[in-house]
């Protein structure tokens, strides 16, 4: 490989093309770019920390080879996906993602969460499929960069082709109306999984995203085109498809008491925030949505792999059965805070600066509506990852955990690594922000501004390196005072009683239970789209039952009948043809 990282500039061409496979017409061929580069980069850091935990559940998987074999093959076509040099190659690395996910996730808890999972992502398969058929009779060809050449001249075939591409991305990001298959899958999938379909296999509808809006780009392609708010109206709909799934992944979250569901709606929340700024192909809120690309996974994965810890103790990742961690794993407590508060886009994190980035492009727009879904994004998120922070690791101990300790020292090193990495880039993201401003370059997008510490953007500047001296004196200031002021008397959780009687289920008197029931009561009786989906599966369902029983019954008569009249009128059919 001569060259790993390559300056592209797309209307020129791809460089360091690797030739794979070829069968007549058509070669499996791969190709380097920087943003290629960007998304490994991300997906490989994921993989790679999960796997520290793979060998200590390895004995809890029913089939550990096989999850091996898949778990590589996950990787494997993640990384062909942004090397492809052809969509066609894309494609079947797309599918391949697609099918070896498809047979990790029930080795965990439920195989109905694999069937939904593949229902909604065949949905996005098929609409990439009829994408390239397209693609191919109209221009006979599958290379990326040729068709990108023919689609900039070709306006209405360019908008058939976002559309039906970009689908297969938001079935992918979760986002509104295919996010159903997150809480499902996220939450049933081995915990050792989870991370992965969040912090890794979602960016994959970020890196279809970014191919369709950027690497287009709309901006030139659809300049014509209906403008809204001086958003061509393609990427507007993207635009708020992402601030309705941040509101409705930011409310879900705040009830579920199972904490990998509560992460896995907060997934669908934050691709919202991905999407948005992908989709505005501006200088400041691109950045912030292929920052928000590394940011998200990085504080997804480090969540979810602090509650694979906590099941590996405890057995559950029920926040309402748990409580009072923070005294037997503190290493885990610590990266579970760090990763909500930057999944919070609080500074000094590194989750702050690509929202902060997100918000500062809405703005400069005057994009209000989706600055006010993106701001109740944020509040928002401040409740619901503080309920499992209060739930499982604040609050009284269970009996029932008392003699329990912190994971192995290999079980904590990846998710120190992380957390690591998520201060790192909230300290200095001008490291990162450099690098996406080389994409953007190649793009011929203007590229975000970096001096040093301070970030550059037509609103104004932000010094990061101020911003976290800041915190860090308020940070040591309410550490001496909580040393210095007196402290609560800390009480068991039996220490109680009720009216003179023996409490005998101390779950229930866990102050996570319904802790949010005032505000939920708000939503109660909101509209689902799981519901509807439902009503859709059962009338097919009602459908199948009617072919069996008029088709297929016991009776073999009535199927021979029926085969006869098909066959029949096919001839029929055909003669008059």
């Amino acid at each position: 490989m001569s060259c790993f990282i390559c300056n592209l500039h797309f209307k020129g061409c791809f460089r360091d093309v690797f030739n794979v496979f070829n069968y007549g017409n058509y070669s499996l061929d791969l190709v380097t770019s920087n943003y290629a580069w960007f998304f490994s980069i991300v997906m490989v850091l994921v993989y790679s920390m999960v796997s520290f935990f793979n060998p200590y559940w390895m004995e809890k998987v029913i089939h550990p080879a096989a999850y091996n074999l898949f778990y590589l093959l996950s990787l494997g076509g993640t990384l062909g996906v942004f090397y492809s040099k052809d969509f066609l190659t894309l494609f079947i690395f797309w599918e391949l993602v697609v099918w070896s996910s498809m047979f990790i996730i029930p080795l965990g808890k439920s195989r109905r969460a694999t069937v939904v999972y593949y229902g909604i992502s065949t949905i996005g398969s098929f609409a990439m499929l009829y994408a390239l058929l397209l693609l191919n009779v109209k221009y006979g060809t599958f290379e990326i960069s040729t068709v990108i050449n023919k689609l900039s001249t070709d306006p209405k075939m360019a908008t058939l082709f976002f559309f039906l591409i970009v689908m297969a991305g938001l079935t992918k990001l979760g986002i509104f109306p295919f996010y159903t298959w997150l809480p499902i899958a996220h939450g049933n999938a081995p915990h050792t999984f989870s991370p992965v379909l969040s912090g890794g296999l979602v960016k994959m509808g970020g890196f279809i995203a970014f191919l369709i809006t950027a690497v287009l780009p709309t901006s030139k392609v659809f300049a014509n085109h209906l403008q809204i708010l001086n958003n061509p109206y393609e990427n507007y709909i993207l635009m708020i498809l992402g601030a309705i799934s941040i509101i409705i992944g930011t409310l879900m979250a705040i009830k579920q008491d199972d904490a990998k569901k509560l992460i896995a709606y907060s997934t669908v929340s934050n691709s919202g925030y991905i999407l948005i700024g992908l989709a505005m192909v501006d200088q400041t809120a691109f950045a912030g949505g292929v920052m928000h690309v590394f940011n998200h996974a990085m504080a997804s994965a480090a969540m979810f792999l602090a509650f694979a810890a906590i099941a590996y103790r405890t057995g559950t990742t029920k926040i309402s059965e748990l409580g009072g961690l923070i005294k037997r794993m503190p290493v885990t407590f610590t990266v579970y805070l760090i990763a909500i508060i930057s999944l919070a886009g609080i500074p000094p994190m590194s989750g702050f600066a690509s929202k902060w980035l997100i918000y500062q492009g809405l703005l400069r727009k005057g994009n209000m509506f989706i600055a006010f879904a993106a701001f109740f994004g944020s509040v928002g998120s401040f409740m619901y990852v503080f309920r499992p922070l209060a739930g499982a690791f604040l609050g009284q101990l269970s009996p029932k955990h008392k003699d329990i300790k912190e994971v192995p020292f290999w079980m904590q090193l990846p998710m120190l690594i992380i957390s690591g990495l998520t201060i790192l880039y909230g300290v200095y993201p001008g490291l990162m922000l450099k690098y996406i401003a080389k994409i953007q370059t190649s793009l011929n997008l203007p590229a975000i501004g970096v001096d040093g510490t301070k970030i550059l953007t037509p609103n104004g500047m932000w010094d990061s390196w101020t911003v976290t001296l800041v915190f860090t004196i308020g940070f040591i200031i309410a550490t001496i005072l909580y040393f210095v002021l007196p402290k609560a008397k800390s009480v068991d959780l039996m220490d109680t009683y009720t009216s003179a009687e023996f409490i005998h289920n101390p779950d229930l008197y866990h102050y996570s239970s319904n802790y949010y029931a005032p505000f939920e009561r708000l939503y109660k009786n909101h509209p689902s789209v799981e519901k509807f989906y439902d009503a859709i599966a059962l009338r097919f369902k009602e459908l199948g039952l009617l072919v069996k029983t008029w088709f297929f019954n016991e009776n073999p008569a009535f199927t021979v009948f029926w085969i006869s009249i098909v066959i029949t009128a096919i001839f029929m059919w055909g003669d008059k043809i």
